[in-house]
């Protein structure tokens, strides 16, 4: 229970994980094994190399930017978080809870 300064209608209650680790299991998960980018690449529409593809995040120019000011021999690992309201009405007497979401820009979008 965490305290607030304002008043609630019920006790505010913080479930926390530490973001590394959360990182480090999506990282692992069997499940993305060979849906990772981990490395820059360009796709090009033709054989001429005219026209590029940008549909995932490792295609992208900024993806490109700032692998070339990190040391060598590592890699961008881009993190997406997301939060949203969301009511929780099953069990629980019409909770509403905050969700922060985490996952890996550099696993495919298909995936």
């Amino acid at each position: 229970i965490t305290p607030v300064s304002h008043v609630t209608k019920s006790p505010v209650v913080l479930y926390w994980h530490d973001p590394i680790e959360c990182i480090t299991s999506i990282f692992n998960h069997p499940l993305f094994h060979n849906h990772l980018d981990l490395t820059p690449h360009k796709v090009y529409s033709t054989a001429e190399k005219v026209s590029c593809v940008y549909t995932e995040w490792m295609m992208g120019n900024d993806a490109w930017d700032m692998q070339l000011v990190i040391p060598s021999g590592t890699t961008l690992l881009s993190t997406i978080l997301s939060s949203d309201k969301t009511n929780i009405t099953t069990l629980t007497g019409d909770c509403i809870t905050h969700p922060l979401l985490i996952s890996l820009a550099n696993i495919h979008m298909s995936t």
